[in-house]
């Protein structure tokens, strides 16, 4: 399973257009190692309507920043900083098994949902339907968990991202305080229909009490990941992952091994339109945005040299695309070395450009 990891926050000053300016674009803010004498990861961060900032990961560690470890493998981990990096709270969430939260988003009600997976049955989980759960929590402001649901069937079930319905602005009702969560499912019970064969991306729709509302399985008889969501101003959503399948919902695919997958679906999940991005190598993508022109940018890496993808530098190279509202690619970037460069998040700039981040 692929993972985006950081152990450390790094904020960056930005500088005014008058260049007489003293501070340096760029210059480092501020920058905290979180944490306590073993492994802890941050996978995501999201700025709160305080001008903090709230991050998600998993924790092993019984010291230094971290209390309230349930034991086993590892625990969610939860931190809210202020707007200088002082922990607020902070709170591991999960059982006696391996937990991990990989996206957090703020709420309407001054809360907070967090998305990832669990392999528990105690502690702070219950419901879970065997091996990983989906896990989602909603927390309070203060970091109380309100609700928690384990989503999934018997085989392996994970979350990789969750976005509010509320950032859905058209074609649902403007009192929709749900959420849409993805990832991937190996289940073919329990919660999962659909199931095409073997692993599918997962696509499940919540009420603001974690009532599922509809899910829908995507991809084909290989697997499929995915990764990355975001609201679109039609009042969809578009989805980016990993795709190995050339069958069920997948067509396009290019020789050889995985494919970057984006998904365009209506606000009901009907897909209204795909495309397999990469070339006769392995190829992934993370992280996919819209932007101001209604297009989109997406970005992940690509091993490939061919089809879609050129300039690679060799090996690995962090892969970054701009498609058209259809999908149709109107360029791409291949960013690195001759060595293992990736990219798992990207964001529009106020100047009009955008900003990765990976390895």
């Amino acid at each position: 399973m692929k993972s985006f990891m950081g152990v450390t926050f790094l904020l960056l000053g930005s500088i005014a257009a008058n260049k007489l300016h003293a501070q340096a674009y760029g210059a480092l803010t501020w920058q905290k190692c979180l944490g306590g004498t073993s492994t802890d990861y941050l996978h995501s961060i999201t700025s709160t309507s305080d001008t903090g900032y709230i991050a998600v990961g998993y924790t092993y560690s019984t010291d230094g920043d971290v209390s309230g470890f349930h034991g086993g493998y590892g625990d969610g981990w939860v931190v809210k900083l202020s707007a200088t990096g002082t922990i607020q709270w902070q709170k591991c969430l999960g059982g006696t098994n391996g937990d991990d939260l990989i996206s957090i988003v703020s709420t309407t009600d001054g809360g907070y949902v967090a998305a990832g997976y669990t392999y528990s049955t105690d502690g702070d989980v219950s419901g879970n339907h065997g091996k990983s759960d989906g896990w989602i929590v909603k927390l309070s402001a203060t970091g109380t968990i309100q609700w928690q649901k384990c989503l999934g069937g018997t085989d392996e079930d994970n979350f990789f991202s969750v976005i509010p319905t509320s950032d859905i602005v058209s074609a649902i009702p403007t009192s929709d305080t749900g959420y849409i969560a993805v990832g991937y499912t190996y289940s073919t019970d329990g919660d999962v229909s659909g199931n095409h064969g073997y692993r599918d991306g997962w696509m499940v729709k919540l009420s603001n009490t974690g009532t599922i509302q509809w899910q829908k399985c995507l991809g084909g008889t290989s697997t499929d990941y995915l990764y990355s969501i975001t609201a679109t101003s039609d009042g969809g959503s578009i989805v980016a992952g990993y795709t190995t399948s050339t069958d069920g919902d997948v067509f396009g695919k290019h020789r050889g091994a995985g494919d970057g997958w984006v998904v365009k679906l209506s606000a009901t999940g009907t897909i209204q339109w795909q495309k397999c991005l990469g070339g006769t190598d392995d190829d992934d993508l993370f992280s996919i945005i819209q932007i101001a022109d209604g297009d989109y940018m997406v970005a992940g890496y690509a091993i490939s040299t061919d089809g879609d993808v050129s300039g690679n530098h060799g090996n690995f190279d962090s892969w970054v695309v701009k498609l058209s509202n259809t999908g149709t690619i109107q360029w791409q970037k291949c960013l690195g070395g001759t060595d293992e460069d990736y990219t798992s998040s990207i964001i529009a700039t106020p100047s009009g450009g955008y900003m990765v981040a990976g390895h």
